[in-house]
């Protein structure tokens, strides 16, 4: 589908594929400050124009989607869109009816016109205040009163997301207590420091560090007074080491730092000692004199080890031969320093007997029909009970899983639980509720994929219009021409699917069309706080809009007050689940709290 783009400035037509480049290649552009970078250019007609005339100006050209409607002083007053007008035709006895009207007659004069220096965030704002009907039609853009293009919605939402996803950027790679690089920067950094030491043939070091005594201090002076140490420990490590070197932190009281370009391993031993100096010295924190210690594990590149992984569990297993041994020093690693680390690796050993000592569950969280205020569906959820530690978060053993290849197993455990449960729930006498099942892209890669598929549903029972596998955006986008194979073959079985966290990936709503996707899950950080967010505010509204054009169901994800409730209620999204309405239970209680539901 090609579309016929002017420049304001230059009167320059470009031809080009919306299906390619365009779309793909959105979120990779600068960012644009006002209206005048999104206008492309409609030929507009007079409002005296038949009719008849102006539906064949639509059937002539199918990239045309709402054409503007101008006087003969070029100034805009109103527009009409190909859904209305084709609509309006479609009707008995339409033609009879309409064709001596002009299109002056019949076009919207609510059509949103706007200034070309109207800014973004504006035009955002703009658009939420006059509905999102205008978001698919399209805005009029003016300079000084006269008419010069116009702007799609869909540019605004790529814009708005754009935005959105240099804050997710952020994010995702740094820190938000301490401002200092995150563990997936971190390991990007450190794959560089390697890669330039192999170059080179120089030394560098990795310093795994860890306060001493953190959770005693958090749990007796508070999460507030925690934050703050974090906070100026970080700031001490960042004072003892190069603007070269790199401090990440990895994660509660771990923080890692490289040190490049060494001679010897006497200069990370050197810097290793004066930062256990420096950290010695009291500090004050909250009027508060406090003096605390850490425990500091070296490995050397490549001495030790030359691959990422390698350094940081020598780095990890030296560390915590120092907390074997007292705390408050450092150690250069050594192989007594494995000792230590075989106790990490039991949670891995663990995962790997859980499944059969059945130490796996599934919790359901409900999924509510905003229409009908009516359960109709639920997401599993994994959770894991060890024999000795309890329950352990999926955060902590999804991660090692994925990296140890138990994933595979589990999901399909996971797919093959969610089904016997949904037939069980039946036979207890619920009525058949839609299961959503996540799926990791480890597991949807798999070549027996499919099978694992069917067999669920073959050893069930389960109807498959009631299965709903999620998958994340980035599944769905990398190597599209396999992902839709595959969707299409497991599609054939009757299934569902929905891609879930919608908007936080790359994904262009344009190509969603050519996957067989049935619904969007928006994701919770647009739902939190949603009003206090003129962005989110926007995304949420628009993905809904867009959407809903493209034929796709939409639920909101982690609802967890009355506000965002009625936010959602008032965007028209059909599904909702969230903490407003029940945390993830187990399987039991979830029949017993649908009865109650019931009953209320």
């Amino acid at each position: 589908m090609n579309l016929q783009i002017q420049s304001s400035k230059k009167k320059k037509v470009i031809d080009f594929d919306v299906s390619n480049e365009y779309f793909n290649n959105s979120l990779h552009r600068s960012q644009f400050s006002t209206v005048k970078d999104l206008v492309y250019y409609v030929k507009p007609i007079s409002s005296d124009m038949w009719c008849l005339d102006v539906l064949t100006l639509f059937s002539k050209d199918t990239t045309i989607f709402t054409v503007p409607i101008v006087n003969e002083n070029n100034i805009p007053v109103g527009l009409i869109s190909r859904g209305r007008l084709t609509e309006l035709f479609f009707k008995p006895y339409a033609r009879d009816l309409h064709h001596k009207k002009t299109i002056g007659e019949i076009m919207q004069k609510d059509a949103v016109i706007v200034d070309t220096n109207t800014s973004i965030d504006d035009l955002a704002n703009i658009t939420i205040n006059a509905g999102m009907l205008h978001m698919v039609n399209g805005f009029i853009v003016v300079e000084r009163g006269s008419y010069i293009g116009m702007a799609t919605g869909q540019k605004l939402l790529e814009e708005i997301t754009y935005r959105k996803q240099q804050d997710l950027h952020y994010l995702a790679h740094f820190d938000q207590l301490t401002g200092l690089p995150n563990r997936l920067l971190f390991k990007d950094r450190l794959l560089q420091s390697i890669q330039q030491a192999k170059r080179t043939n120089k030394l560098f070091s990795l310093i795994f560090v860890d306060l001493d005594r953190f959770k005693y201090i958090n749990d007796t002076l508070g999460h507030s007074f925690g934050d703050e140490l974090l906070r100026i420990f970080s700031q001490k490590l960042t004072v003892n080491v190069r603007e070269s070197d790199t401090v990440a932190r990895l994660g509660g009281d771990e923080f890692v730092i490289i040190l490049q370009n060494l001679v010897e391993a006497k200069d990370a031993e050197k810097i290793a000692l004066d930062i256990i100096e420096y950290i010695r010295k009291p500090m004050l924190i909250y009027d508060q004199e406090i003096q605390i210690t850490a425990s500091l594990g070296v490995a050397l590149y490549p001495m030790h080890d030359d691959s990422l992984d390698g350094l940081l569990r020598k780095a990890d297993a030296a560390m915590y031969e120092v907390k074997e041994k007292g705390r408050n020093n450092y150690a250069m690693y050594s192989d007594v320093s494995d000792c230590g680390f075989i106790q990490r690796n039991s949670l891995e050993v663990g995962l790997r007997m859980a499944l059969n000592k059945n130490e796996f569950s599934l919790y359901y969280q409900p999924q509510i029909n905003l229409e009908s205020n009516e359960v109709v569906g639920v997401e599993a959820l994994l959770r894991w009970h060890h024999n000795e530690l309890g329950l352990i978060p999926p955060a902590q053993f999804i991660p090692i899983a994925e990296e140890s290849g138990l994933i595979i197993s589990i999901g399909e455990w996971v797919l093959n639980e969610a089904c016997r449960q949904q037939v069980d729930w039946i036979s207890q006498g619920l009525p058949p509720l839609r299961i959503a099942v996540n799926v990791s892209a480890i597991q949807f890669r798999q070549n027996n994929f499919f099978d694992c598929v069917k067999k669920a549903i073959d050893n069930s029972g389960i109807d498959p219009s009631y299965l709903e596998l999620e998958l994340t955006e980035s599944l769905v986008m990398t190597n599209p021409l396999q992902t839709v194979s595959m969707l299409n073959k497991i599609r054939s079985l009757g299934i569902k699917f929905a891609i879930d966290d919608f908007g936080t990936g790359h994904s262009s709503l344009s190509y969603l069309t050519r996957f067989p996707i049935d619904k969007l899950k928006i994701d919770q950080s647009f739902i939190r706080n949603i009003q206090g967010v003129p962005g989110n505010e926007a995304i949420v509204r628009a993905i809904i809009a867009l959407g809903s054009s493209l034929g796709l169901e939409i639920i909101a994800e982690g609802v967890e007050t009355l506000d965002e409730l009625d936010c959602i209620k008032n965007y028209n999204c059909q599904e909702v689940q969230g903490y407003f309405f029940s945390r993830p239970i187990p399987a039991d209680d979830f029949k017993a709290w649908h009865q109650d539901v019931m009953k209320g």
